[in-house]
């Protein structure tokens, strides 16, 4: 990532000096800004979650005790959660260290792509009903289909992944490295 931002700041660099380099710095500090209500309330929200809904509930619904029904219910939630990827990315990393199955987070991200009901209205206006409704009915089946080949051909990656969502949360805890400067 570091390596990215230097290439792009060496960029922009070239392409209009100091000042380029300047108002892309501005222009992101000004993203960041206007985001961080919306990180805020994403990560407080999925922290409420995780002490609000019981383990066994979200194992019993989302879990590998709910069989085939998981990928359905995950798609179905997907579809129906508002917020972007700063809310819904949150929930899945929180349902899942709370015992969601992988393959129903994965339905629950492809839904949230290709169902998301709070997008309906505005897909509408610019494309129509009749374009609406073939897009829905040629995706409808795409979130179960691929929640249900990851349980059934993937079943051992569930705990790599929560091992993985665990250390990306410690990390985070953990102060950086290179300690202050005096």
């Amino acid at each position: 990532m570091a390596v990215i931002a230097g290439l792009l700041i060496l960029i922009a660099y070239l392409q209009g000096g100091p000042a380029l380099v300047g108002k892309g710095f501005i222009g992101g500090s000004l993203k960041l800004i206007e985001l961080l209500p919306i990180l805020i309330l994403a990560f407080l929200v999925a922290g409420l979650v995780s002490v609000s809904i019981p383990n066994r509930v979200v194992s019993k619904w989302l879990g590998k005790e709910a069989g085939w029904k998981g990928p359905f219910l995950g798609s179905l939630l997907g579809a129906l959660v508002p917020g972007g990827p700063f809310f819904f990315y949150p929930l899945m990393a929180t349902l899942t260290l709370s015992g969601a199955n992988v393959g129903t987070m994965v339905s629950f991200v492809a839904a949230k792509t290709l169902w998301n009901v709070t997008r309906l209205p505005i897909e509408i206006a610019f494309v129509g009903v009749e374009i609406t409704v073939i897009r829905f009915l040629l995706t409808f089946p795409i979130p179960v289909l691929a929640g249900t080949f990851v349980d059934l051909f993937l079943p051992t990656l569930a705990d790599a992944i929560r091992q993985d969502i665990k250390l990306l949360q410690l990390k985070s805890d953990q102060p950086k490295k290179g300690g202050e400067h005096h």
